[in-house]
């Protein structure tokens, strides 16, 4: 994963909720149903301007699984 690619907001807030830095990295290189089998990474890749990363990290944060 290359960090540079993700939005120093968005990495922040991952590293927030998932504690270390190498957690929040395996995370973005995870492939979430959320994210239609795309990984956060690959989302922000995409479009660095989208909301869908952040917002499910913040339903992981505050324990919204549904």
């Amino acid at each position: 994963m290359d960090a540079s690619t993700i939005p120093s907001a968005v990495w922040a807030h991952a590293v927030e909720v998932f504690g270390t830095e190498q957690k929040a990295r395996q995370w973005m290189a995870t492939r979430l149903s959320e994210l239609n089998e795309r990984t956060p990474e690959e989302v922000l890749t995409a479009d660095p301007a989208s909301d869908e990363v952040d917002a499910v990290l913040d339903r992981i944060e505050y324990g919204v699984f549904s």
